[in-house]
Order: structure tokens, then sequence, then C-alpha cells
């Protein structure tokens, strides 16, 4: 089982939360999504075929911004490298 833990700005209602969980969760290999607007948070759960790439593309794809590196002083909007390069 692996974790991947996002940082998910745009999100200002239950209805954001709602978007982006159901968009994780039609990905290949995702079996959970926790997504909370208000601390701007998801946390997804998955088997070894989930790729934080592709969780990371659908999240950007539904017009949401991600930062994968949960460093708050990171200015960029597009991290998903590991570590982050910012």
């Amino acid at each position: 089982m692996t974790i991947l833990e996002f940082d998910v700005t745009g999100m200002v209602c239950q209805g954001c939360s709602n978007a982006v969980r159901t968009m994780v969760l039609s990905l290949t290999g995702v079996e959970s999504a926790a997504v909370d607007h208000e601390a701007g948070t998801a946390s997804i759960t998955g088997d070894a075929t989930m790729t934080a790439a592709a969780v990371h593309g659908a999240i950007r794809d539904g017009g949401f911004g991600v930062r994968a590196c949960g460093n708050p002083r990171c200015t960029c909007d597009d991290c998903h490298c590991d570590p982050c390069a910012c």
C-alpha cells in the first residue's frame, strides 16, 4: 500500500473536495482518497500501480493547484518531484 500526500490549492468548498476525490478515485490503483478543502490537503491511498504523476495530473486537469513537497514556503504550484526542487 502506498500513501501520497498533496497540498491542493483552489478548493473553496465541500463540492471542491468531492470533485478532487472523484477525480483521483477514477485512477488506476487508487483505493481511497481523503480530501479536506479547509486544510487544502489530499491523502491518496493505493496499490503499486498508482503513480504520483497520475494523481497530480488528475487534480491539475480538474482545475486545482497541487504541491506534493509539503513545504509551506514553496511558491511553486507544480511540484510533483521528490524532493521538491524549489
